[in-house]
This record gives structure tokens, sequence and C-alpha cells, in this order.
């Protein structure tokens, strides 16, 4: 990945670009390669490199090669793909490494967003910080222009490539290579709507989503990062039509029962998957069977597509050179995060809150997620994921706003569905449970879907900043 070229020359450039691929290419697109470095790392294959070396005092780089302090300090602002390499170098650089994990514990986010540079058009991929360590998952919004826009590598800001090629990438392509790649722990969701909503300190808070970009969207891609952390793990269950549900999902998640505690699930349906009854959505109770006594936070909706693995990508660049829309064929996407339960050091939870259609008012809004606030502890750390009714977006900046304020440490994204997934974790008192529902059905499809709401999820880890009131 070459360095973010200067403002002022990458317009230059942006401007001065006639290029245009020839009539013998065969291709319009492609998908990304991994840097030269990564990629050897990865294949375990020696790197032969053409470099000019420098003269340096042998004795100074050995002495600065083996001191603790002075080499952890050299990793610290390093990513995580560099970390991941240098861990390899020596015993005393691989427990540096595994001290920074421990400490550079905090999410960030991440945008790709269209922008212009003077008469020309460019799709700007920005970050609100270093991505640190390697991460446990990558939370992916995009809407619909998003998720298919494809744009040239020299339109694109920084590079993709060093140097820039003569061809187009798709922005999920970018994005994945950017943050997630070579891991595999990006669940990218696709709809109409997203909401995206970062710190007011961070670089990218100038992106956030307002209720009027809704009525005339830019492509936008949007996510949240979250690190690896003691004990924690993040699994994602993928089917691709209802005759793997027994297999994929009943049978995976009697196995992770065994050994886990469920603190987190993300729950991703397609229109597809409820061609014939909104009642399909029972299968998510069955976590209720499996760990009955413990509390779980559940947020989800009714959306248009959801990748999670790199073949989707590249068929999504295949689609594009092909001129037709990517739809991956996933009927389901469930994304878990769960604990050892032999475990005690992860200091990490989870809590869900509903607004239902009955919450409409502003005051009723803010005492709603007040409440919320005041019932679950807030961490050093946290993301929150707001997953709304497409019927709900005059009241987008209203729950941004509210939310922000009782959360303001916590970045916030999401999206906008045709029916929304949850549970209250904890449970409310006194909720008006007259809500307008989903299609024609009498009722909450046992307790977890409903419509005309908002579903916020709120994940937090490390150190508490305050405690629960209950």
């Amino acid at each position: 990945m070459a360095e973010n070229p200067k403002t002022s020359t990458f317009e230059e450039e942006a401007d001065n670009d006639d290029s245009s691929l020839s009539s013998s290419d065969d291709l319009k697109c492609v998908k990304l390669s991994l840097p030269k470095n990564i990629a050897a790392y990865v294949d375990k294959r020696e790197l032969q490199r053409d470099v000019n070396l420098i003269t340096c005092d042998n004795d100074l780089v050995e002495k600065v090669m083996n001191n603790y302090v002075i080499v952890k300090r050299i990793l610290r602002v390093l990513s995580w793909q560099e970390k991941m390499i240098c861990k390899h170098v020596c015993s005393l650089w691989h427990s540096a490494v595994l001290a920074l994990l421990k400490e550079q514990q905090g999410p960030a986010d991440c945008v790709i967003a269209l922008q212009h540079a003077s008469s020309k058009s460019i799709m700007k991929f920005k970050q609100s910080g270093i991505l640190y360590n390697e991460p446990l998952a990558v939370l992916t919004f995009a809407n619909e222009m998003g998720f298919n826009m494809s744009h040239k590598c020299r339109s694109i800001s920084p590079y993709p490539c060093s140097p820039p090629c003569s061809y187009e990438h798709t922005m999920v392509d970018v994005l994945q290579n950017n943050v997630s790649a070579p891991k595999n722990c990006m669940l990218a969701v696709r709809s109409n709507c997203i909401s995206f909503m970062s710190l007011p300190s961070s670089p990218t808070y100038e992106f956030k989503i307002t209720q009027k970009m809704f009525l005339r969207p830019n492509p936008f891609i949007s996510c949240l990062y979250i690190p690896m952390m003691p004990d924690v793990e993040f699994k994602v269950i993928s089917i691709r039509n209802v005759e793997e549900m027994q297999k994929k999902f009943y049978d995976v998640i009697d196995e992770l029962e065994k050994k886990y505690i469920f603190k987190t699930v993300l729950a991703y349906v397609t229109e597809a998957f409820l061609f014939h009854s909104v009642e399909e959505v029972v299968f998510l109770n069955y976590l209720k069977k499996v760990q009955p006594d413990i509390p779980y936070a559940l947020g989800g909706c009714i959306v248009e597509d959801v990748i999670y693995d790199t073949k989707s990508i590249a068929d999504i660049v295949k689609s594009n050179n092909e001129n037709v829309e990517f739809v991956s064929g996933s009927l389901v996407n469930v994304g878990l995060f769960l604990v050892p339960k032999d475990s005690n050091r992860s200091n990490f939870d989870s809590f869900s809150l509903i607004l239902n259609s009955s919450e409409w008012a502003k005051a009723r809004i803010q005492k709603s997620i007040n409440e919320f606030a005041n019932m679950v502890p807030q961490f050093e750390h946290s993301i929150a994921l707001k997953l709304s009714c497409v019927g709900r977006d005059q009241k987008h900046e209203i729950e941004l706003k509210y939310f922000r304020a009782a959360f303001p440490h916590t970045r916030i994204i999401g999206c906008y569905g045709n029916g929304e997934l949850g549970l209250n974790h904890p449970e409310r008192s006194n909720t008006d449970t007259g809500a307008k529902r989903y299609r024609y059905d009498p009722g909450e499809q046992f307790g977890i879907m409903y419509s005309y709401s908002t579903v916020f999820v709120y994940i937090g880890w490390g150190k508490l900043l305050s405690t629960s009131d209950t």
C-alpha cells in the first residue's frame, strides 16, 4: 500500500488522468492483491527485494534491536499487518507484540465515500486511526451504490496499487484489502440506507450520515473495526439455503454451546428467506433453549444482501466486469461474539435495546435510551449498532443524538431494513407492545421480530467507566 498522497498532488493527478483501457483489455475491474511483504508472509516464502543497503553502526543496531523498551515503542505505531510479521523476528519482538495486543484494545472506524477533487470525483478511503491490532471482527455496512461501485485505481485516495494501475477496483474490495486482509473476518451488509456516526474528534466524523442523505444517497461504505482481545471469539454462520439450517445452524450452535457462552447475536436475514412466512425467524429462539439462564444481546435486520467470505468479494469484481448486479445468494448470516465458559480473563459484554413503534415521540425516545444507559455498564472501549426500520428514517438524527448523549465515547454504525430482529437485554418493564407489525402478522414473531422499530446493540470491553444502577 502506497503512502497517502497529499491532497493537492492527488487532485492534480486526478484532473490529468485521461487514461482509459485499450480495446484489447478483457477486464474493466480487477481484484486487489495483498502487499508483497504480506503476501510473502502468508505464503511462507522469502521475499526477494532489490534494495540499496544503508551502512549502519552494527553495535548501535544490536542495542536497539535488543532493547525491549525501544522495540516496543517502535512497534506500537505499526499496523496490525506489520506487527503480524514483526513478531517472528525474535522472542523479544514476539513478547513486545503480545504486550501491545493487550494494551492497544481500542476500536476504530473506516469509511469509503464519494468526494470531489476539482472537476473529478474520487472515492476516498479514510480511517479514524491506525489499526493497531489484528481484527477480531470488521462489521461493515454499505448502501446499494457503494456495494457494487467500482472506481479507477488513480481515482481512489489513497491509491490501492503502488504505482496506480489502469484498472478499476470495487470499493468493498478496497475496504477489505485495507482493513482485514489477509484475515477473513469482515461481515458486510448491503442495505438501501445506512447509519454512521464516528466520534467528534475522529477524522471520519465529517462523514456522519444525516436524514437528508437518505433522499440523495452517494456511494458509501463504513465499518467498525474490533480488535482481538483475550478469550473473545467471533464466529459467523452463513446459510445459503433452508436445507442447510440443521447442519449449519442448529448443529453448530450445539457444538459451540459446549465450550462457549453467547454474548452477542447479530442476525441478518434476506427477503428471500422470509418469502413464505416471517415465522421462519423462529430459528433464532434456539439460542434461548441452549442458553436459558444467561442473557445475551440480539440485534438484526431484514436486508438486501450479506457477504462474509473473500470468494464473494472476488465474485463482486467478476459481476462488475459483466455489468450485472452482484447477489451473494446468502439467505441468513449470524455473527456471534463468544467467550469460553471457563474464562475469567475477558471483560467483554453486550446489551440490546428495542425502541418499538409506539416510542415515536422525542421525549419517549430519550427516556428509553437514558433508562437503558442507566441499566448497563459503560466500558473503556465500545461500539454500537443501530438497526432500524425504513419507516423510521425521520427519527434517525434524533435517535443518534440521544444515544450519543447517553454513550459519548461510543461509535455508532448500522443500517435500515424491512423488519428488525431484537431482544431487550436487560429486560424492560412498562413498555407499550401495541406496535405496528411486519406485513399481515398478528404479533411479534416469538418476541424477536418487530417493525417500525430501532434496535440498538451496545458492545463494550476493557475497564468499566461506570456500572449500572441495577
